[in-house]
């Protein structure tokens, strides 16, 4: 897979995180900082060379984001990645996603997902997938956890939803 490959899917992705706050009829200057905190903190994903072990990923309820609430709880666990300074900025970005709302462009999927432990959300993740000189090219993004132990077992559970050979993370 080619440099321009990966780096195409990158500002894909990029691109369709902001439409939800540059197509928006109204976009608040909470989200509107958000997004600009956001796009700050992405690194340029590179491939994955070597899959993670699921670990003990037992202690943990993992969730594909397919209603509001579990998109609260997605943005809310997120947002929690920033400074507390910035986190609600964050949020409020993070709180403009919709996988309903605005149509995905041909050839995107994106799917979120959230870890759940004792009830209470400990993680999130993002695997977004474009098709790239005539490949699909599939990422992973927004991994966070509580702790790295989490954020290990969430990453090793969106490397299992997908039988891509190449993956690539930020």
């Amino acid at each position: 897979m080619s440099d321009a490959a990966i780096l195409s899917h990158f500002h894909k992705k990029q691109f369709w995180m902001a439409s939800h706050v540059k197509n928006a009829q109204f976009p608040t200057p909470e989200s509107i900082q958000g997004l600009s905190l956001y796009k700050a903190s992405e690194k340029t994903p590179t491939i994955i060379e070597q899959r993670t072990n699921m670990g003990n990923s037992n202690d943990y309820t993992f969730y594909t984001v397919d209603c509001h609430p579990l998109m609260v709880r997605y943005a809310r666990t997120l947002a929690q990645k920033w400074p507390e300074s910035e986190s609600g900025s964050l949020l409020e970005f993070l709180s403009q996603l919709s996988l309903t709302d605005i149509p995905t462009p041909d050839g995107i999927n994106v799917s979120l997902h959230v870890a759940m432990q004792s009830g209470k959300p400990v993680a999130t993740g993002m695997i977004f997938s474009s098709l790239e000189e005539g490949e699909s090219v599939v990422g992973l993004y927004d991994i966070f956890g509580m702790n790295d132990e989490v954020a290990a077992a969430m990453r090793a559970y969106l490397e299992n939803q997908t039988d891509s050979e190449i993956l690539v993370c930020e």
